[in-house]
């Protein structure tokens, strides 16, 4: 909603062109709306049914780009708790436009290799676990453009197309994880993903892990998507919405 809010300029915009383009019910926007215009966000045009962002949002985000990125210690905290649990080497992926980003990553007693190669690494949204739980967590329309532009890049990935992905976009949805288990091009590694949002409830990235197949159990998968989900919640409830990581993934990695 804030972006929304920011493309349409001081003119600002109405509930009802707010709902349709996020898919909301007018109910749901003018709830958030209230609440931004009560922490000084946004105000409603006197006389009017528009509203528009306040200079005090503005602000706020000047004096956070000063401040140095806090996500990766945020997110590294919840990285500790889940290499002790479960011995998994784990990430955390944030979106940066069509591709996402590995900001940490850490091993656990079972070595395994992972399509961003390391921290710093960036694969196309559509690749591996991580990117499609931020995926599946997207509006359909971003889900669309991401489609879109990444389809073409697809070209020497056997197997991934437009079916496949929309497949896969609407099996996370319904289990609220990704699973991968291969064949894909690191054989006998596979892995699980959950998506992380920021306060808005807007998917902005993910924690997973890569896994040796043989440790993919059906006995054990649901004690990994449990402590995966906790530990989701606890990175977003946590973030700071002006984190300057949040829209330049590269501030996270120079911490």
């Amino acid at each position: 909603m804030l972006r929304l809010l920011g493309d349409a300029g001081p003119q600002g915009m109405r509930v009802t062109d707010i709902a349709r383009q996020l898919e909301l019910s007018q109910a749901t926007v003018h709830r958030l709306l209230q609440t931004l215009i009560a922490e000084g966000f946004v105000q409603q045009r006197t006389g009017s049914k528009f509203y528009a962002l306040t200079l005090e949002l503005f602000s706020l985000v000047a004096r956070s780009h000063h401040q140095a990125s806090s996500l990766r210690n945020i997110c590294r905290s919840s990285i500790l708790k889940i290499v002790g649990s479960l011995q998994d080497s784990a990430f955390v992926l944030l979106r940066d436009r069509y591709d996402v980003v590995c900001i940490d990553k850490m091993e656990g007693s079972y070595i395994t290799q992972s399509l961003t190669g390391g921290i710093g690494g960036r694969i196309p949204i559509g690749l591996g676990q991580g990117s499609i739980a931020i995926l599946a967590a997207l509006p359909e329309s971003e889900q669309n453009a991401i489609l879109a532009f990444n389809i073409p890049r697809f070209y020497q990935e056997e197997g991934i197309d437009e079916p496949f992905l929309r497949a896969r976009i609407r099996q996370t949805q319904e289990d609220g994880y990704v699973l991968n288990i291969g064949p894909g091009r690191l054989t006998g590694i596979g892995g699980i993903a959950v998506a992380f949002t920021d306060t808005t409830g807007y998917p902005v990235g993910a924690i997973g892990l890569s896994v040796l197949t043989e440790r993919l159990t059906p006995e054990r998968l649901p004690f990994i998507v449990d402590i995966l989900k906790r530990e989701a919640a606890a990175i977003s409830a946590s973030l700071n919405p002006f984190d300057p990581a949040l829209g330049s993934p590269h501030m996270a990695l120079s911490n």
